[in-house]
C-alpha cells in the first residue's frame, strides 16, 4: 500500500492475530511507527476509524476557520484559566444550533501538529460539571478520536441543543456571566456579548423546542 501525500510504503500480512504490518519507504521514524500502529490496530480491529473523520479531514484541508468549527495547536490546561471554557460556550452558543467542533491538534496556520496523547473523556465533562451553568444546562459535548494521515487528532464535538443559550451564573477565572456566541471564524471575546439580534434567536430557538416539548 502507498499513499499520495506520503513516501510511506506499507506491507499489510493477512492475519487477524499479529501486528506484523511493515512500513517502509521515504518517511521519518515516527510517522513509521504511527502508520504501522495505526494499520495494525485497524487490521486486529482495535483500532475504529469514526465516520466524523472525513469531516475533520475536510475542515483542515479548507485551510481556514468557521463558525462551525476552531482548530487549537493543543489542549487548554483545565483549570489554568477559561480559555477552553470560553471556547466551548462560544461554539455551543451559533446561531444556527448546529453541531460544532473544537478541533485539537491544528496549529492557527492549518498546520497539523497532532496530540501527543488522545485526551480522557471524563476530564472534560468533569471540568464542564463543575460550572455553574443557568438552568443547570451543560452543552452536550462528545470527545472523539480522529487521525490525519498519522496524526492523532482530538475533536470536541458539541452538540446542538434546544438549551440554548448556555451561560454561567457565577464567573469562571476571566470568562463571565454574559453570553458568548461564534460569528465566523471570531470568538466573542471574553470582556464583550454576543449581539443581541444573536441572543434574540437563541432565546428563540430554547422557547420553540420547549413549547413542542
Amino acid at each position: 500500500m502507498k499513499f499520495s501525500n506520503s513516501g510511506a510504503s506499507v506491507t499489510i500480512y493477512d492475519t487477524n492475530t499479529k501486528k506484523n504490518t511493515v512500513v517502509n519507504g521515504k518517511c521519518e521514524e515516527g510517522e513509521k511507527e504511527s502508520l504501522k500502529e495505526i494499520v495494525d490496530g485497524i487490521k486486529c480491529k482495535e483500532i475504529h476509524i469514526d465516520p466524523i473523520n472525513d469531516i475533520i479531514v475536510a475542515f483542515i484541508n479548507s485551510q481556514k476557520e468557521a463558525s462551525r468549527y476552531d482548530f487549537k495547536q493543543e489542549w487548554q490546561t483545565l483549570g489554568k484559566d477559561g480559555d477552553l471554557l470560553h471556547d466551548i460556550l462560544c461554539l455551543a452558543n451559533n446561531e444556527d444550533n448546529e453541531d460544532t467542533y473544537l478541533i485539537i491538534g491544528v496549529t492557527d496556520d492549518y498546520e497539523v501538529v497532532g496530540v501527543k496523547e488522545w485526551k480522557k473523556s471524563n476530564d472534560i465533562f468533569d471540568f464542564l460539571r463543575s460550572k455553574k451553568f443557568a438552568g443547570g444546562h451543560v452543552p452536550n459535548v462528545e470527545l472523539k478520536k480522529v487521525y490525519y494521515k498519522y496524526f492523532k487528532i482530538d475533536v470536541l464535538v458539541i452538540h446542538r441543543s434546544p438549551n440554548v443559550p448556555f451561560f454561567l451564573t457565577e464567573k469562571y477565572k476571566d470568562v463571565g456571566i454574559q453570553i458568548y456566541t461564534r460569528v465566523g471564524d471570531t470568538n466573542t471575546p471574553k470582556t464583550g456579548m454576543a449581539n443581541y439580534s444573536v441572543i434574540e434567536k437563541l432565546w428563540k430557538i430554547h422557547f420553540t423546542d420547549e413549547k413542542e416539548n
